[in-house]
C-alpha cells in the first residue's frame, strides 16, 4: 500500500489532480464501454437449443397480414412468397382494409390456388379510421390456429422456410421474436437505415435472451391466442403504435420468450421511398417510449450516455494532457474500435446484416446525437394508420 501511495503521489505531482481525475474518468468509461460491447456477444453465442423445450413438435400457425389499401404488387409478389412456404401446416389471414370490391375479388380469387389463404374485409371510412391494432385483432379472432405470427405487406420472408422457423420457435416459448432487416440497396442512405435498425433491434434482442425483453418487431413476431386474450388484446388503443413493443411488454415473462437468430428465420422490409417516410415511421415507433418501464429505458439509454461521455472525456484528455497520456488515450480509442468491430461483425452476421462494417466508426460517433435529435423533435401524435 505504501508503494501504491507513492506511485499515486508521483502521478499527481506530474500531471496535477485535474489531469489524474480526467484520466481516471477516461479509463473508467472505457472499461464500461468494453463491458457493454461484450454484452452484445450474447447474440453471436446464443443457441435456441439452450432453452428448455415446452412443445415436442412445431405447432401449426396462422400468419396475420393487415393490408391497408390496394397493393397489386403485393398480391403478385410477396404474398405469393408467403403462401409458398415449406411449412406443412399453416394459414395466411389477410385482413384487407379498403372499399375496392374488384381488388378484394382478386384477393379472394387467389384462394383457388392457395387453399391455406383466408381473407376478410373491413370497409375503410375516413371518419372512423381503422388502426393496425383493430385489423390485427380481427385477423387473430378469425385465425384457425392458436399460434399467431404477425407481419406486414412491406415485409417478405428471406427464404421459403421462414414460417417453418417461426413455428419451430414456439417449441421454446409462447412468444417468438425474430429479426427483420431493411432490404439491401446501393447508397449511403440504405446503409444508414440498416445500421440504425441493427443498433436498435440488437439491444432488445440481447435483453430478450437475458429474459428482460421490452421490444419486438411487428414484421416478425409470434404469440399464442391464450396470451393475447389474457391481456384483452393490444395496449394503449389511443396510439397508432404499440402493437409490438408495448404488447410484448404486457405478455412477456422471464421464461416465455423464444428468440430466433437462424439465417432462415429473418425477413426483409421494403426500404422507405424517402427519408421523410423513414422518419415518420421512427416517430411512430417513438410514441410508445414514454410508456416503457425505467428498466427498459435504461437498456436503451445507458450505452448511449456512456458512449457520449467517453468521447467527451477522451477529446478533453487529448486536448489538455501531456503527450504520453494523449498517446495512451488514443490507444484506448483504437482498442475500443477493434473490440467494437469484432462484436458488431459477429452480431450483424448472426442476423443477416452484411457489408455495413466500414461505416461503423462514423455511425458510432453520430448515433447518440441522431437519436437525441429524433427524440427532441418527436411529435405528440402521429396520424398514420399503417
Amino acid at each position: 500500500m505504501e508503494i501504491l501511495g507513492k506511485i499515486i503521489n508521483t502521478i499527481i505531482d506530474g500531471y496535477g489532480v485535474a489531469g489524474v481525475i480526467l484520466l481516471a474518468l477516461v479509463v473508467a468509461l472505457f472499461t464500461i464501454q468494453i463491458v457493454q460491447l461484450c454484452r452484445m456477444l450474447i447474440i453471436a453465442k446464443f443457441k435456441q437449443t439452450s432453452r428448455p423445450q415446452i412443445r415436442q413438435i412445431p405447432p401449426p400457425v396462422s400468419v396475420i397480414v393487415p393490408l391497408f389499401g390496394e397493393d397489386e404488387e403485393y398480391l403478385k409478389g410477396d404474398l405469393r412468397m408467403l403462401l409458398s412456404q415449406s411449412s406443412p401446416s399453416y394459414e395466411v389471414v389477410v385482413v384487407y382494409v379498403g372499399k375496392e370490391d374488384s381488388f378484394y375479388a382478386t384477393l379472394k380469387h387467389m384462394r383457388k390456388f392457395f387453399h391455406h389463404l383466408k381473407t376478410t374485409q373491413i370497409d375503410y371510412t375516413p371518419q372512423y379510421p381503422i388502426t393496425m391494432k383493430l385489423a390485427l385483432n380481427i385477423g387473430i379472432k378469425s385465425a384457425s390456429y392458436d399460434h399467431i405470427i404477425m407481419t406486414t405487406p412491406e415485409t417478405c420472408p428471406s427464404t421459403r422456410h421462414w414460417v417453418d422457423y417461426m413455428s419451430r420457435g414456439f417449441m421454446y416459448g409462447d412468444i417468438v421474436l425474430g429479426y427483420c432487416n431493411w432490404e439491401q440497396r446501393n447508397g449511403v442512405q440504405n446503409l444508414f437505415y440498416r445500421k440504425y435498425r441493427l443498433s436498435e433491434v440488437r439491444t432488445y434482442l440481447a435483453e430478450a435472451i437475458r429474459g428482460r425483453q421490452y421490444g419486438a418487431s411487428r414484421n416478425t413476431m409470434g404469440f399464442t391466442k391464450q396470451l393475447y386474450f389474457s391481456v384483452r388484446g393490444f395496449d394503449h388503443l389511443n396510439l397508432t403504435a404499440g402493437e409490438d413493443d408495448l404488447f410484448v411488454q404486457s405478455i412477456a415473462t422471464k421464461d416465455n420468450v423464444s428468440v430466433l437468430l437462424a439465417a432462415g428465420a429473418h425477413c426483409t422490409e421494403l426500404q422507405p421511398a424517402n427519408f421523410k417516410m423513414w422518419l415518420t415511421e421512427i416517430y411512430r415507433q417513438g410514441q410508445t417510449r414514454k410508456f416503457y418501464t425505467q428498466t427498459a429505458r435504461n437498456a436503451e439509454d445507458c450505452e448511449l450516455i456512456c458512449r457520449v461521455s467517453f468521447f467527451v472525456a477522451a477529446i478533453g484528455a487529448i486536448a489538455t494532457l501531456p503527450w504520453e497520456l494523449k498517446l495512451f488515450v488514443l490507444l484506448l480509442l483504437v482498442v475500443r474500435y477493434i473490440v467494437m468491430g469484432v462484436v458488431n461483425k459477429k452480431s450483424a452476421a448472426r442476423v443477416g446484416e452484411m457489408n455495413i462494417a466500414a461505416w461503423e466508426p462514423l455511425f458510432d460517433f453520430a448515433e447518440p446525437w441522431i437519436r437525441f435529435i429524433i427524440r427532441s423533435t418527436q411529435p405528440k401524435q402521429i396520424y398514420k394508420w399503417r
